[in-house]
């Protein structure tokens, strides 16, 4: 963009005009909010939520007195991060308050993710099935009349009965494994 005959970039001749119609501070606070996380990091991010800003003052949430103890101390420290992340110093002091909603939070966010650990998808191989087998299942489906349809059932049959025959493969090969141990 130029002015005059000088070149200005974008971001400096909107800065101005941006601060001016965020008066009330909504978008640096949403600046904090969002930077908190890394700028704290990951364990004590665990243990905080909440982060609210109001002129300068941020106000956290900890899930616990030990906590805000622990965090109280380190103050500056997270203060001075928090500002570099920023970029500027929008931050003056952080309080430090409990709140029995985080740790219920941090509890149900711990649990969610253990459940998702445990989960795992269930890969089984598909045995084909024998030329017998294949003919069983389409003289059974011979008494549906809608040619479409049966073709759709024999193939629906066939790709249930080889995954049967897979799970029944895999539990044998398990029974043996336990057997040899």
């Amino acid at each position: 963009m130029s002015a005059r005959g000088r070149e200005i970039r974008l971001g400096d001749a909107l800065g101005p005009l941006v601060r001016k119609m965020d008066r009330g501070g909504g978008m640096a606070a949403a600046r904090v909010a969002e930077e908190w996380p890394e700028a704290a990091g990951s364990e004590i991010a665990r243990h905080t939520a909440g982060v609210f800003l109001r002129k300068g003052e941020l106000v956290v949430y900890v899930d616990s007195p030990v906590w805000a103890t622990e965090l109280s101390a380190l103050h500056e420290t997270l203060r001075d991060a928090l500002n570099t992340r920023l970029g500027q110093e929008l931050v003056s002091i952080i309080r430090f308050t409990v709140s029995r909603k985080v740790e219920e939070q941090r509890t149900r966010l711990e649990a969610e993710a253990s459940v998702k650990e445990s989960y795992t998808e269930d890969v089984v191989e598909s045995v084909p099935l024998t030329e017998t087998e294949v003919e069983q299942v389409r003289s059974s489906a011979s008494v549906i009349r809608d040619e479409r349809l049966r073709e759709v059932v024999v193939r629906a049959t066939i790709k249930d009965l080889e995954w049967k025959h897979g799970i029944a493969r895999r539990a044998v090969a398990d029974e043996e494994g336990e057997q040899g141990l």
